[in-house]
Protein backbone atom coordinates (compact mmCIF):
# COMPACT_ATOMS: atom_id res chain seq x y z
CA UNK A 1 0.00 0.00 0.00
CA UNK A 2 1.26 3.31 -0.66
CA UNK A 3 1.39 5.42 1.91
CA UNK A 4 0.31 9.21 1.76
CA UNK A 5 3.50 11.58 2.48
CA UNK A 6 3.20 14.07 5.27
CA UNK A 7 5.82 16.89 5.70
CA UNK A 8 5.47 18.74 9.25
CA UNK A 9 7.70 22.08 9.84
CA UNK A 10 8.75 22.52 13.37
CA UNK A 11 9.61 20.25 15.43
CA UNK A 12 8.06 22.51 18.41
CA UNK A 13 5.29 21.06 20.95
CA UNK A 14 2.87 21.26 17.92
CA UNK A 15 4.74 19.53 15.39
CA UNK A 16 5.31 16.72 17.76
CA UNK A 17 2.25 16.04 18.60
CA UNK A 18 1.31 15.97 15.18
CA UNK A 19 4.10 13.73 14.10
CA UNK A 20 2.80 10.88 17.00
CA UNK A 21 -0.71 11.07 16.23
CA UNK A 22 -0.10 10.58 12.50
CA UNK A 23 2.05 7.93 13.15
CA UNK A 24 0.27 5.79 15.40
CA UNK A 25 -2.46 5.44 12.55
CA UNK A 26 0.93 3.44 10.44
CA UNK A 27 -0.80 5.15 6.91
CA UNK A 28 1.55 7.85 6.76
CA UNK A 29 5.34 8.47 5.70
CA UNK A 30 6.20 11.33 7.73
CA UNK A 31 9.24 13.57 7.65
CA UNK A 32 9.42 16.55 10.11
CA UNK A 33 11.83 19.45 9.17
CA UNK A 34 13.38 21.22 11.69
CA UNK A 35 15.46 24.14 11.61
CA UNK A 36 16.85 23.76 15.05
CA UNK A 37 19.70 20.76 16.19
CA UNK A 38 17.57 19.78 18.47
CA UNK A 39 13.83 18.76 19.20
CA UNK A 40 11.29 21.08 21.16
CA UNK A 41 11.45 24.80 19.67
CA UNK A 42 10.82 27.26 22.22
CA UNK A 43 10.19 24.20 25.20
CA UNK A 44 13.78 22.97 24.52
CA UNK A 45 15.84 22.27 27.52
CA UNK A 46 19.78 23.51 27.26
CA UNK A 47 22.23 22.10 28.94
CA UNK A 48 25.35 24.50 30.33
CA UNK A 49 28.18 22.54 32.14
CA UNK A 50 24.66 20.00 33.95
CA UNK A 51 22.55 23.22 34.66
CA UNK A 52 19.49 23.42 32.87
CA UNK A 53 18.39 25.74 31.04
CA UNK A 54 14.25 26.45 30.54
CA UNK A 55 13.50 28.94 27.99
CA UNK A 56 10.79 31.36 29.13
CA UNK A 57 9.67 28.62 32.06
CA UNK A 58 7.01 26.09 30.92
CA UNK A 59 4.75 25.37 33.56
CA UNK A 60 2.87 22.39 32.28
CA UNK A 61 -1.19 22.60 33.35
CA UNK A 62 -4.15 22.17 31.28
CA UNK A 63 -7.88 22.45 31.36
CA UNK A 64 -7.56 19.50 28.61
CA UNK A 65 -8.29 16.31 30.01
CA UNK A 66 -6.52 14.96 26.70
CA UNK A 67 -3.51 16.33 27.12
CA UNK A 68 -3.19 15.95 30.76
CA UNK A 69 -3.63 12.30 29.55
CA UNK A 70 -1.45 13.03 26.76
CA UNK A 71 1.51 14.24 28.77
CA UNK A 72 1.67 11.27 31.28
CA UNK A 73 1.63 8.53 29.05
CA UNK A 74 5.56 9.48 28.17
CA UNK A 75 5.92 10.75 31.62
CA UNK A 76 5.07 9.32 35.18
CA UNK A 77 3.67 12.19 37.25
CA UNK A 78 5.37 11.88 41.11
CA UNK A 79 3.75 14.58 43.32
CA UNK A 80 6.60 15.67 45.20
CA UNK A 81 4.18 18.20 47.44
CA UNK A 82 3.23 15.49 49.40
CA UNK A 83 5.77 13.23 48.86
CA UNK A 84 3.21 10.73 46.80
CA UNK A 85 4.36 9.04 43.88
CA UNK A 86 0.49 9.26 42.27
CA UNK A 87 -0.52 6.35 39.89
CA UNK A 88 1.88 4.18 41.80
CA UNK A 89 -0.40 4.66 44.69
CA UNK A 90 2.35 3.90 47.41
CA UNK A 91 2.31 6.10 50.68
CA UNK A 92 4.93 4.54 52.50
CA UNK A 93 7.74 4.57 49.59
CA UNK A 94 10.71 7.44 50.53
CA UNK A 95 10.45 10.40 48.44
CA UNK A 96 14.15 10.37 47.56
CA UNK A 97 13.91 6.78 46.76
CA UNK A 98 11.38 7.48 44.70
CA UNK A 99 12.80 9.99 43.01
CA UNK A 100 16.16 8.28 42.48
CA UNK A 101 14.12 5.38 40.63
CA UNK A 102 12.35 7.73 38.42
CA UNK A 103 13.65 11.48 38.31
CA UNK A 104 15.19 10.44 34.35
CA UNK A 105 11.44 9.99 33.71
CA UNK A 106 9.38 11.49 35.89
CA UNK A 107 6.86 14.24 35.46
CA UNK A 108 6.92 16.40 39.09
CA UNK A 109 4.07 18.09 40.85
CA UNK A 110 5.29 21.71 42.09
CA UNK A 111 3.78 24.12 43.78
CA UNK A 112 3.37 27.55 42.14
CA UNK A 113 5.23 30.63 43.49
CA UNK A 114 6.01 33.83 41.50
CA UNK A 115 6.11 37.33 42.82
CA UNK A 116 6.95 41.14 41.73
CA UNK A 117 10.27 42.29 42.52
CA UNK A 118 9.66 46.27 43.10
CA UNK A 119 11.51 48.69 44.52
CA UNK A 120 13.69 46.00 46.25
CA UNK A 121 10.42 44.59 47.71
CA UNK A 122 8.43 41.55 46.86
CA UNK A 123 4.67 41.08 45.86
CA UNK A 124 2.49 38.23 45.50
CA UNK A 125 1.79 37.60 42.19
CA UNK A 126 -1.01 36.95 40.79
CA UNK A 127 -1.37 40.06 43.45
CA UNK A 128 -3.30 39.38 45.91
CA UNK A 129 -5.15 42.09 48.43
CA UNK A 130 -3.89 41.57 51.53
CA UNK A 131 -2.56 43.86 54.39
CA UNK A 132 1.15 42.71 53.17
CA UNK A 133 0.68 44.22 49.88
CA UNK A 134 -1.03 47.56 51.67
CA UNK A 135 2.22 47.22 53.83
CA UNK A 136 4.46 47.23 51.08
CA UNK A 137 3.21 50.06 48.97
CA UNK A 138 2.29 52.40 51.82
CA UNK A 139 -0.85 54.53 52.95
CA UNK A 140 -0.77 57.10 50.12
CA UNK A 141 0.02 54.80 47.70
CA UNK A 142 -2.33 52.07 48.32
CA UNK A 143 -5.26 54.69 49.02
CA UNK A 144 -4.66 55.68 45.34
CA UNK A 145 -5.10 51.90 44.41
CA UNK A 146 -8.15 51.48 46.05
CA UNK A 147 -10.10 54.88 44.40
CA UNK A 148 -8.46 53.73 41.06
CA UNK A 149 -10.50 50.80 41.48
CA UNK A 150 -13.76 52.52 42.48
CA UNK A 151 -13.12 55.05 40.16
CA UNK A 152 -12.68 52.20 37.60
CA UNK A 153 -15.67 50.28 38.58
CA UNK A 154 -18.20 53.21 38.47
CA UNK A 155 -16.85 55.25 35.24
CA UNK A 156 -15.05 52.21 33.08
CA UNK A 157 -14.17 53.06 29.46
CA UNK A 158 -16.49 52.42 27.14
CA UNK A 159 -14.72 51.68 24.39
CA UNK A 160 -11.38 49.71 24.92
CA UNK A 161 -9.03 50.59 22.17
CA UNK A 162 -5.48 49.37 23.39
CA UNK A 163 -4.13 47.46 26.35
CA UNK A 164 -3.72 50.24 28.75
CA UNK A 165 -7.46 50.99 28.54
CA UNK A 166 -8.14 47.20 29.20
CA UNK A 167 -5.69 47.22 32.18
CA UNK A 168 -7.35 50.10 33.75
CA UNK A 169 -10.41 49.00 33.30
CA UNK A 170 -10.12 45.96 35.39
CA UNK A 171 -7.38 47.16 37.72
CA UNK A 172 -7.60 51.35 37.59
CA UNK A 173 -5.16 53.56 36.48
CA UNK A 174 -3.11 53.59 39.51
CA UNK A 175 -2.48 49.86 40.49
CA UNK A 176 -2.24 49.96 36.16
CA UNK A 177 0.89 52.40 36.54
CA UNK A 178 2.43 50.33 39.51
CA UNK A 179 2.16 46.77 38.17
CA UNK A 180 1.35 46.48 34.80
CA UNK A 181 2.98 49.65 32.59
CA UNK A 182 6.56 49.27 32.80
CA UNK A 183 6.72 45.60 32.52
CA UNK A 184 4.11 45.37 29.80
CA UNK A 185 5.92 47.31 27.63
CA UNK A 186 9.16 45.73 28.89
CA UNK A 187 7.92 42.69 27.15
CA UNK A 188 6.51 44.18 23.95
CA UNK A 189 8.73 47.00 23.35
CA UNK A 190 5.50 49.41 22.68
CA UNK A 191 3.67 51.27 24.49
CA UNK A 192 0.54 50.09 25.79
CA UNK A 193 -1.38 52.68 23.90
CA UNK A 194 0.04 50.82 20.65
CA UNK A 195 -1.04 46.94 22.22
CA UNK A 196 -4.39 45.32 21.12
CA UNK A 197 -6.82 45.29 23.60
CA UNK A 198 -6.98 41.50 22.52
CA UNK A 199 -3.78 40.93 24.18
CA UNK A 200 -5.45 41.09 27.74
CA UNK A 201 -8.60 39.87 26.74
CA UNK A 202 -6.92 36.38 25.74
CA UNK A 203 -4.12 35.79 28.30
CA UNK A 204 -4.80 37.75 31.63
CA UNK A 205 -9.19 37.95 31.23
CA UNK A 206 -9.70 35.49 34.51
CA UNK A 207 -7.24 37.69 36.31
CA UNK A 208 -9.86 41.02 37.42
CA UNK A 209 -10.42 42.62 40.68
CA UNK A 210 -13.27 40.18 41.19
CA UNK A 211 -11.54 37.35 41.62
CA UNK A 212 -8.39 39.06 43.20
CA UNK A 213 -10.42 40.06 46.20
CA UNK A 214 -12.25 37.07 45.99
CA UNK A 215 -9.03 34.47 45.99
CA UNK A 216 -7.62 36.57 48.73
CA UNK A 217 -10.55 36.47 51.13
CA UNK A 218 -10.89 32.60 50.65
CA UNK A 219 -7.32 31.96 51.46
CA UNK A 220 -7.80 34.12 54.25
CA UNK A 221 -10.77 33.01 55.94
CA UNK A 222 -11.84 29.93 54.32
CA UNK A 223 -9.91 26.64 55.49
CA UNK A 224 -8.07 25.47 52.60
CA UNK A 225 -9.50 21.98 52.14
CA UNK A 226 -12.99 23.45 51.80
CA UNK A 227 -11.39 25.89 48.85
CA UNK A 228 -12.34 25.71 45.41
CA UNK A 229 -9.74 22.66 44.33
CA UNK A 230 -9.77 22.83 40.61
CA UNK A 231 -9.43 26.99 40.76
CA UNK A 232 -6.12 26.23 43.46
CA UNK A 233 -5.11 23.85 41.44
CA UNK A 234 -4.60 26.10 38.33
CA UNK A 235 -3.17 28.87 40.22
CA UNK A 236 -1.03 26.94 42.79
CA UNK A 237 0.46 23.86 41.21
CA UNK A 238 1.69 22.51 38.23
CA UNK A 239 3.71 19.86 36.18
CA UNK A 240 7.09 19.53 35.51
CA UNK A 241 9.61 17.25 33.76
CA UNK A 242 12.25 16.83 36.07
CA UNK A 243 14.72 17.50 33.72
CA UNK A 244 13.22 20.35 31.53
CA UNK A 245 10.23 20.80 29.27
CA UNK A 246 12.79 19.69 26.42
CA UNK A 247 12.77 15.74 28.51
CA UNK A 248 9.41 15.29 28.03
CA UNK A 249 9.72 16.11 23.89
CA UNK A 250 12.40 14.45 23.83
CA UNK A 251 10.87 11.09 24.63
CA UNK A 252 8.37 11.81 22.16
CA UNK A 253 10.42 12.36 19.36
CA UNK A 254 12.34 8.65 20.20
CA UNK A 255 8.70 7.28 19.96
CA UNK A 256 7.63 8.85 16.72
CA UNK A 257 11.41 7.86 15.45
CA UNK A 258 10.11 4.33 16.58
CA UNK A 259 7.36 5.02 14.55
CA UNK A 260 9.14 5.25 11.29
CA UNK A 261 9.25 8.91 11.51
CA UNK A 262 12.12 11.07 9.95
CA UNK A 263 13.55 13.73 11.22
CA UNK A 264 15.50 16.48 9.20
CA UNK A 265 17.64 18.77 11.67
CA UNK A 266 18.86 22.31 10.74
CA UNK A 267 16.72 21.52 7.23
CA UNK A 268 15.05 24.95 6.47
CA UNK A 269 12.02 25.16 4.33
CA UNK A 270 12.44 27.27 1.32
CA UNK A 271 9.55 27.20 -1.27
CA UNK A 272 6.00 25.43 -1.26
CA UNK A 273 5.22 24.18 -4.78
CA UNK A 274 1.86 24.91 -4.78
CA UNK A 275 -0.28 23.13 -7.92
CA UNK A 276 -3.96 23.82 -8.15
CA UNK A 277 -4.87 24.92 -4.63
CA UNK A 278 -2.40 22.01 -2.96
CA UNK A 279 1.13 21.71 -2.05
CA UNK A 280 2.66 18.96 -3.78
CA UNK A 281 6.68 19.40 -2.94
CA UNK A 282 8.70 21.19 -0.48
CA UNK A 283 12.12 22.41 -1.12
CA UNK A 284 14.53 23.25 2.06
CA UNK A 285 18.12 24.12 2.68
CA UNK A 286 20.56 22.17 4.58
CA UNK A 287 24.40 23.49 5.06
CA UNK A 288 25.30 20.65 2.93
CA UNK A 289 22.44 21.38 0.34
CA UNK A 290 21.07 24.11 -0.45
CA UNK A 291 18.33 22.80 -2.53
CA UNK A 292 16.76 19.34 -1.53
CA UNK A 293 12.85 18.65 -2.82
CA UNK A 294 10.12 15.97 -1.13
CA UNK A 295 7.28 15.37 -2.55
CA UNK A 296 3.96 15.77 -0.21
CA UNK A 297 0.48 14.81 0.22
CA UNK A 298 -0.12 17.50 3.08
CA UNK A 299 1.92 19.61 4.91
CA UNK A 300 1.44 21.20 8.84
CA UNK A 301 3.46 23.92 9.50
CA UNK A 302 4.73 25.79 12.94
CA UNK A 303 6.77 28.07 11.33
CA UNK A 304 6.08 31.83 11.59
CA UNK A 305 3.68 33.02 8.50
CA UNK A 306 5.32 35.58 8.06
CA UNK A 307 8.16 32.98 6.83
CA UNK A 308 5.69 30.89 5.44
CA UNK A 309 3.73 32.91 3.18
CA UNK A 310 7.66 34.17 1.92
CA UNK A 311 7.77 30.47 0.79
CA UNK A 312 4.78 30.67 -1.82
CA UNK A 313 6.49 33.37 -2.69
CA UNK A 314 4.77 33.98 -6.80
CA UNK A 315 1.19 32.30 -5.25
CA UNK A 316 0.28 34.81 -2.87
CA UNK A 317 -1.30 38.13 -3.47
CA UNK A 318 0.26 41.10 -3.50
CA UNK A 319 -1.96 42.20 -0.17
CA UNK A 320 -1.25 39.02 1.49
CA UNK A 321 2.23 39.49 1.10
CA UNK A 322 2.17 42.77 2.49
CA UNK A 323 0.44 41.89 5.39
CA UNK A 324 2.61 39.17 6.13
CA UNK A 325 5.40 40.85 5.71
CA UNK A 326 4.31 43.64 8.44
CA UNK A 327 3.35 40.93 11.07
CA UNK A 328 5.12 41.71 14.35
CA UNK A 329 7.52 39.57 16.57
CA UNK A 330 8.74 40.27 19.76
CA UNK A 331 12.54 38.21 19.65
CA UNK A 332 13.61 36.55 23.59
CA UNK A 333 17.38 35.95 25.35
CA UNK A 334 17.85 33.91 28.40
CA UNK A 335 21.32 34.41 30.56
CA UNK A 336 22.16 31.36 32.61
CA UNK A 337 24.20 32.50 35.71
CA UNK A 338 25.42 30.09 38.44
CA UNK A 339 26.01 31.77 41.48
CA UNK A 340 27.15 30.59 45.21
CA UNK A 341 23.99 32.78 47.03
CA UNK A 342 21.65 34.89 45.73
CA UNK A 343 20.84 38.32 48.18
CA UNK A 344 17.30 37.57 48.09
CA UNK A 345 16.68 35.13 50.87
CA UNK A 346 13.66 34.02 52.36
CA UNK A 347 15.07 33.19 55.58
CA UNK A 348 18.82 33.57 56.66
CA UNK A 349 21.30 31.75 54.74
CA UNK A 350 17.62 29.71 52.73
CA UNK A 351 16.66 30.45 49.35
CA UNK A 352 13.60 31.88 48.54
CA UNK A 353 11.09 29.56 46.88
CA UNK A 354 10.09 31.50 43.84
CA UNK A 355 9.80 30.27 40.23
CA UNK A 356 9.62 33.02 38.63
CA UNK A 357 10.31 36.84 40.09
CA UNK A 358 8.51 39.52 37.27
CA UNK A 359 11.17 42.69 37.61
CA UNK A 360 8.86 45.73 37.62
CA UNK A 361 11.62 48.34 38.03
CA UNK A 362 11.68 50.62 35.19
CA UNK A 363 15.26 51.52 34.92
CA UNK A 364 16.67 48.03 34.29
CA UNK A 365 16.24 45.91 30.99
CA UNK A 366 15.67 42.71 32.79
CA UNK A 367 12.17 41.08 32.56
CA UNK A 368 11.57 38.08 34.30
CA UNK A 369 14.16 36.06 36.50
CA UNK A 370 13.38 32.21 37.01
CA UNK A 371 14.86 30.37 39.50
CA UNK A 372 15.68 27.14 37.99
CA UNK A 373 15.91 25.48 41.38
CA UNK A 374 12.92 25.91 42.25
CA UNK A 375 11.48 24.41 39.11
CA UNK A 376 13.11 21.24 39.50
CA UNK A 377 15.60 20.00 42.16
CA UNK A 378 17.33 17.83 39.29
CA UNK A 379 17.99 21.51 36.84
CA UNK A 380 21.13 22.07 38.96
CA UNK A 381 23.96 20.49 40.92
CA UNK A 382 23.73 20.27 44.63
CA UNK A 383 24.98 23.10 46.20
CA UNK A 384 25.02 26.24 43.54
CA UNK A 385 21.76 28.94 42.49
CA UNK A 386 21.09 28.72 39.48
CA UNK A 387 19.32 31.52 38.00
CA UNK A 388 17.88 32.64 34.20
CA UNK A 389 17.41 36.38 33.42
CA UNK A 390 15.23 36.76 31.08
CA UNK A 391 15.30 40.02 27.94
CA UNK A 392 12.03 40.57 25.27
CA UNK A 393 14.27 42.36 22.82
CA UNK A 394 14.36 42.83 18.63
CA UNK A 395 17.11 40.80 16.86
CA UNK A 396 18.60 44.13 15.83
CA UNK A 397 18.72 45.41 19.27
CA UNK A 398 22.63 46.57 20.52
CA UNK A 399 22.04 43.99 23.58
CA UNK A 400 20.75 41.16 20.65
CA UNK A 401 24.18 41.95 19.25
CA UNK A 402 26.35 42.07 22.23
CA UNK A 403 29.17 39.01 22.65
CA UNK A 404 27.65 36.59 25.50
CA UNK A 405 30.48 37.83 27.46
CA UNK A 406 29.25 41.10 27.32
CA UNK A 407 25.61 40.51 27.90
CA UNK A 408 26.48 38.26 31.05
CA UNK A 409 28.08 41.33 32.54
CA UNK A 410 25.37 43.22 31.76
CA UNK A 411 23.07 40.96 33.57
CA UNK A 412 24.61 40.28 36.45
CA UNK A 413 25.12 44.33 36.52
CA UNK A 414 21.86 44.92 36.34
CA UNK A 415 20.66 42.34 38.71
CA UNK A 416 23.62 43.53 41.44
CA UNK A 417 22.14 47.24 40.59
CA UNK A 418 18.79 46.03 42.02
CA UNK A 419 19.70 44.05 44.65
CA UNK A 420 19.43 40.44 43.78
CA UNK A 421 22.82 39.31 43.50
CA UNK A 422 26.51 40.46 44.24
CA UNK A 423 28.61 40.08 41.29
CA UNK A 424 31.48 38.41 43.33
CA UNK A 425 28.87 35.26 43.57
CA UNK A 426 28.97 34.48 40.46
CA UNK A 427 30.30 31.27 38.68
CA UNK A 428 29.67 31.18 35.11
CA UNK A 429 26.96 31.89 32.61
CA UNK A 430 24.97 30.56 29.31
CA UNK A 431 23.35 33.16 26.66
CA UNK A 432 20.38 31.32 24.75
CA UNK A 433 18.84 33.88 22.27
CA UNK A 434 15.27 32.87 20.69
CA UNK A 435 13.99 34.95 17.08
CA UNK A 436 10.10 35.19 16.69
CA UNK A 437 9.50 34.10 20.53
CA UNK A 438 6.47 35.91 20.72
CA UNK A 439 4.04 36.65 17.95
CA UNK A 440 2.60 39.81 18.80
CA UNK A 441 -0.77 42.09 18.18
CA UNK A 442 0.45 45.10 16.88
CA UNK A 443 1.73 45.72 13.00
CA UNK A 444 -0.59 44.11 10.57
CA UNK A 445 -2.33 41.64 12.95
CA UNK A 446 -5.74 43.55 12.36
CA UNK A 447 -5.77 42.56 8.89
CA UNK A 448 -4.54 38.74 9.36
CA UNK A 449 -7.59 37.53 8.38
CA UNK A 450 -7.00 37.99 4.92
CA UNK A 451 -3.84 35.49 5.33
CA UNK A 452 -5.86 32.97 7.16
CA UNK A 453 -8.74 33.45 4.41
CA UNK A 454 -6.07 33.02 1.64
CA UNK A 455 -3.97 29.81 3.83
CA UNK A 456 -7.53 28.45 4.20
CA UNK A 457 -7.48 28.20 -0.04
CA UNK A 458 -4.34 25.46 0.20
CA UNK A 459 -6.64 22.49 1.28
CA UNK A 460 -3.73 20.42 1.99
CA UNK A 461 -1.44 22.88 4.22
CA UNK A 462 -2.34 22.82 7.73
CA UNK A 463 -1.35 25.96 9.92
CA UNK A 464 -0.69 25.04 13.95
CA UNK A 465 1.50 26.19 17.23
CA UNK A 466 1.86 29.12 18.22
CA UNK A 467 3.80 30.97 15.57
CA UNK A 468 2.08 29.15 13.38
CA UNK A 469 -0.59 30.73 13.96
CA UNK A 470 0.53 33.91 14.95
CA UNK A 471 -1.33 33.34 18.58
CA UNK A 472 0.38 34.05 22.05
CA UNK A 473 -0.07 30.42 23.13
CA UNK A 474 -0.12 28.54 25.61
CA UNK A 475 1.94 24.94 25.25
CA UNK A 476 -1.35 23.18 25.71
CA UNK A 477 -3.04 25.26 23.26
CA UNK A 478 -0.49 24.58 20.82
CA UNK A 479 -0.97 20.75 21.35
CA UNK A 480 -4.64 21.61 20.88
CA UNK A 481 -4.07 23.01 17.51
CA UNK A 482 -2.29 19.72 16.01
CA UNK A 483 -4.68 17.63 17.25
CA UNK A 484 -7.56 19.30 15.57
CA UNK A 485 -5.31 20.11 12.33
CA UNK A 486 -4.97 15.88 12.27
CA UNK A 487 -8.69 15.09 12.83
CA UNK A 488 -9.07 17.29 10.06
CA UNK A 489 -6.90 16.06 7.76
CA UNK A 490 -7.88 12.32 8.37
CA UNK A 491 -11.50 13.80 8.03
CA UNK A 492 -10.18 15.43 4.56
CA UNK A 493 -12.08 18.51 5.33
CA UNK A 494 -10.60 20.87 3.90
CA UNK A 495 -11.72 24.32 6.16
CA UNK A 496 -8.96 25.11 8.99
CA UNK A 497 -11.12 27.66 10.49
CA UNK A 498 -11.36 24.75 13.50
CA UNK A 499 -7.86 25.20 14.15
CA UNK A 500 -7.87 28.94 13.91
CA UNK A 501 -10.86 28.93 16.65
CA UNK A 502 -8.74 27.15 19.09
CA UNK A 503 -7.81 29.49 22.56
CA UNK A 504 -10.30 32.39 21.36
CA UNK A 505 -12.46 31.53 24.08
CA UNK A 506 -10.15 29.83 26.61
CA UNK A 507 -9.16 31.39 30.40
CA UNK A 508 -5.44 30.79 31.07
CA UNK A 509 -3.81 33.10 34.21
CA UNK A 510 -0.07 34.95 32.56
Amino acid sequence: MNKKKVIIIGAGPAGLTAAYELSKTGKYDITVLEADNQVGGISKTVNHQGNLIDIGGHRFFSKSQKVLNWWAKFLPILDTTHHLEIGYHSKTQNLDEILRKNSEGAMLVRKRKSRIYFNKKLFEYPLKLNPQLLLNLGILKSYRIVKGIIYARIFPIKNERNLEDFFINNFGKELYHTFFKDYTEKVWGKPCTDLSSEWGRQRIKSLKIRDLVKHSAQKILIPRKYQNASARTLIEKFLYPAKGPGMLWEKVAAACMDSGVVFLFQAKLSKLHIEDGLVTKVSYQTSQNPENVLDCDAVFSTMPIKNLIHTIQDEVPIEVAKIAQELEYRDFLIVGLELKTLKIEQEKGKLIKDNWLYIQDGGVKVGRLQIFNNWSPFMAPANNIWIGAEYFCQHTDELWNMSDEKIIDFALTELSTIGVLDKKQFLSGKVVRCPKAYPTYSGSYHHLNQVIDYLDTKKNLFPMGRNGLHKYNNQDHSMLTAFKAVELFERGEMSKMEIWAINSDDEYLG
